[in-house]
């Protein structure tokens, strides 16, 4: 297969066992693996996806970080997909959890935030579902593939999207919002600088303050990586008492 014909899928570089299954296939797959703020895998600029095991599932509703995890891949991607491996009897009689509470949370992140959910039975079911979205959207629906390289014939708020993508946690959802918000990317960039996280005397985030504020979905994370990121500002906070 030629290379502009090879599938492009980006993998956290935690996800071991996935990179060894598609390492296996570089005559299909182009592969590319780094450390993901949002998602786990991702197909195309607007598509990606969050993968959990059964158990990671139901442990994730537990601890809280489920909502949260799927949040930020909802505001920072248009078409956002969560995969659940091994969602079977061993989760559901060993995880302590009442069977109603793991399906309430599934119709929550199904209907509610509108995330589609994909059961697989294991790792090389997942890979096979992954590399179908790919083949679909990327060869069957033509649509565009990963790439910092802006297009040519973008109109001006394209081009000033394109620019704000390149911040950290920043897809295109996101930085629509951005320039709806502020305008021009100049401004976007004047808004990181004067916001700040507030702290508590305990030393945890209780939220931000400033011109970001303003805006959902942009929390003390974005705010912290991306100070750091354009002026190498570390965690310059306000305190409440």
């Amino acid at each position: 297969m030629a290379l502009n014909n090879l599938l492009q899928i980006i993998l956290d570089n935690r996800e071991r066992k996935l990179i060894d299954i598609f390492s296996k296939k570089k005559d299909k797959i182009l592969l590319q693996t780094k450390q993901l703020d949002v998602a786990d895998i991702i197909i195309t600029n607007e598509i990606a996806i969050e993968r959990k095991t059964g158990f990671d599932f139901v442990v994730s509703i537990m601890d809280n970080r489920l909502f949260e995890q799927l949040l930020r891949l909802k505001d920072t991607y248009s078409t956002p997909i969560l995969i659940i491996e091994g969602l079977n009897d061993e989760v559901f009689d060993n995880t302590g959890m009442k069977i109603s509470s793991i399906y309430g949370a599934l119709a929550y992140v199904s209907y509610k935030l509108g995330i589609s959910v994909i059961p697989t039975r294991n790792i090389n079911d997942t890979a096979i579902v992954i590399e179908r979205i790919a083949i679909r959207e990327q060869i069957k629906d033509k649509g565009p593939i990963i790439s910092r390289k802006a297009p040519k014939g973008l109109s001006i708020e394209e081009r000033m999207s394109f620019i704000l993508e390149g911040l950290y946690d920043t897809g295109p959802k996101k930085a629509i919002q951005l320039i709806y918000n502020f305008k021009t990317p100049y401004n976007v960039l004047k808004a990181i600088k004067h916001s700040f996280v507030i702290y508590t005397k305990t030393g945890n985030p209780k939220g931000i303050e400033g011109p970001l504020s303003k805006i959902k979905g942009f929390g003390h994370n974005y705010l912290d990586r991306n100070k750091e990121l354009i002026f190498g500002i570390k965690k310059v906070n306000k305190e409440i008492l």
